[in-house]
């Protein structure tokens, strides 16, 4: 089997706008490569093109337990959410949000899910089953809670001795606890109306958990979910600067270039940063420019970037093919 040739057919029928016939060669790739992530996406963004709800449904199950296979947990629940924007009272889809959320330490949010499902159900054994769980986790007579106590021990009275008051001490100052270190840059991924998240979860793992979403939405190239998503993981200040790029990166997509240059302005001014990290930084903030047609501003920038990183030869060629446009 040619992939390749099969592949650029699809891509022509898609084009074309006849996505029966480019179903059909995806469906031949997938067999050919099972295990080929990509596919199943493309093929249930095909499905649902076509009205063919319950088809696509299928496929991004399929592609969401390839995620979990290899332990990509928040891609799969991305995968279940985008399940969910389509059918609202897909149980399945609930439940293994639910469990993936147990899975990751985020006990907040699971139990949101399990209580959507109930909302939805009015009944779901295993959902119950899960709740009750997590509250004899939580409770103080759990596993982790404190001992019952004893029966005392009766000390004979020759060996008793009176009372002693001690006198209060202050409490220790907290010590101060620094901020994580910069996650690393330039990492590689209609909103949807979800069970808010839990606020009793770390803060620093949810930030996680919707920096990871949002990745998947893009890679996913379903760019307004994961605006949304980088939105609420930059409230981590050690997170800030990945956020912004990403947000700028998906805007630029959406063809958002005033924002997209909004926030890759706001990266560049938080500062502390290596030149070869500020130098790409720059780099995509000229691409915003260019495209929002800021010739003369963008030619600045570029130069800004090879300025902070002289082997960056894209902006080198940039400058070069610019230059005779700003005149």
């Amino acid at each position: 089997m040619d992939k390749d040739k099969i592949l650029d057919a699809a891509q022509k029928f898609v084009l074309k706008g006849q996505s029966k016939k480019a179903i059909q060669e995806y469906l031949k790739l997938i067999e050919a490569a099972p295990k080929d992530k990509r596919l199943y996406l493309k093929l249930g963004d095909l499905y649902l093109k076509n009205g063919e709800s319950d088809k696509a449904i299928k496929e991004y199950l399929k592609l969401a337990e390839l995620y979990v296979e290899e332990d990509l947990n928040f891609r799969a629940i991305s995968i279940y959410k985008r399940i969910l924007s389509i059918d609202p009272k897909f149980r399945e889809a609930f439940h293994r949000i639910a469990k993936l959320y147990l899975k990751e330490g985020l006990a907040g949010s699971a139990k949101s899910y399990y209580q959507s499902v109930l909302e939805i159900t009015g009944h779901d054994s295993e959902a119950l089953k899960a709740l009750r769980e997590m509250e004899r986790q939580q409770s103080p007579s759990g596993p982790s809670g404190p001992k019952p106590p004893t029966e005392p021990i009766e000390v004979p009275k020759h060996q008793q001795r009176p009372p002693q008051v001690e006198t209060p001490k202050e409490s220790p100052p907290t010590p101060f606890s620094p901020a994580s270190p910069d996650s690393p840059v330039f990492t590689h991924s209609p909103r949807i109306s979800m069970p808010p998240e839990s606020e009793g979860s770390s803060s620093d793992k949810d930030s996680e958990m919707h920096y990871h979403l949002g990745i998947a939405y893009k890679e996913m190239e379903l760019y307004d979910y994961a605006v949304s998503e980088f939105e609420k993981a930059a409230s981590d200040e050690s997170m800030k600067f990945d956020c912004y790029i990403m947000l700028a990166g998906c805007l630029m997509e959406k063809g958002d270039y005033d924002k997209s240059i909004q926030y890759y302005t706001m990266a560049s001014k938080l500062g502390g940063l290596p030149n070869e990290k500020m130098a790409r930084l720059h780099f995509n903030l000229g691409l915003a420019l260019e495209a929002k047609g800021m010739i003369s501003q963008a030619l600045r920038t570029f130069a800004i970037a090879l300025r902070l990183d002289h082997s960056l030869s894209e902006a080198e060629e940039k400058i070069r093919k610019l230059q005779p446009a700003a005149k």
